[in-house]
């Protein structure tokens, strides 16, 4: 266990001192404020909307960082902007990426704010989830069960997310997808198959901070045409 956590202190330390240029983008790279809408624009951090140029109506919960829109207007015309379309939406520097209906419970589109960007952006909303629970009836008399069953209950629990700054894919953030994502690194790859099982889960999130410090993107100098969201 001494090993391992040495090993990862190791990686920190001998890191590259990068800072954040105008085009590299680190995990606390500060986007354009606007909206997006494609993951295109994303990439080269060119909204079609800068926030000077709308009336952006949303509201930011800040327990869970979701945010919901509710209308944004373009100021110069008046015209709505439909929220149908909005891939993602920048707030103070800030990513909100919008979440498929699918996923999550909420009248209006909501998104969520990309918590760290990079290579790997990583992000996480709230959601209720369900499982079945095995439930038994006991005797008073004798403490024996004499009825049993299951129930289906929900529970509220944190989805953790990743999204590749390159292509675009969203996955589960588990050890197996990130193992997946960070092949390049096969440095990387070795010190988190070798932690001990235990520890493994405990210690993603830092080895997700390592790979992002060492392995640096940068935003596209090049805005391509929309390929608008589709819920």
């Amino acid at each position: 266990m001494k090993q391992s956590f040495l090993y990862l202190s190791l990686l920190l330390a001998a890191l590259p001192a990068f800072g954040q240029g105008s085009l590299t983008v680190t995990k606390n790279f500060h986007f354009t404020d606007g909206v997006y809408l494609s993951f295109e624009e994303f990439q080269a951090n060119h909204p079609s909307y800068r926030m000077e140029e709308v009336e952006a109506y949303f509201f930011t919960n800040p327990q869970t960082a979701l945010t919901e829109v509710e209308a944004v207007v373009i100021k110069e015309t008046g015209q709505p902007v439909d929220t149908g379309r909005i891939w993602a939406i920048s707030i103070g520097g800030i990513p909100y990426v919008r979440l498929p209906g699918s996923e999550i419970n909420k009248e209006l589109p909501t998104f969520a704010a990309l918590k760290l960007r990079g290579k790997i952006c990583y992000y996480t909303y709230p959601d209720w989830r369900s499982k079945q629970i095995h439930i038994a009836a006991y005797n008073p008399l004798n403490g024996r069960p004499f009825r049993t069953g299951t129930v289906e209950r929900e529970d509220e629990v944190v989805v953790k997310k990743m999204l590749h700054f390159d292509t675009g894919e969203v996955a589960d953030f588990t050890l197996e997808n990130f193992l997946a994502w960070i092949q390049d690194d096969p440095t990387l790859v070795q010190t988190v198959k070798e932690l001990p099982p235990e520890e493994k889960k405990e210690k993603l999130f830092k080895c997700l901070l390592i790979y992002l410090d060492r392995n640096l993107t940068e935003v596209r100098s090049e805005k391509r045409e929309p390929d608008f969201f589709e819920k």
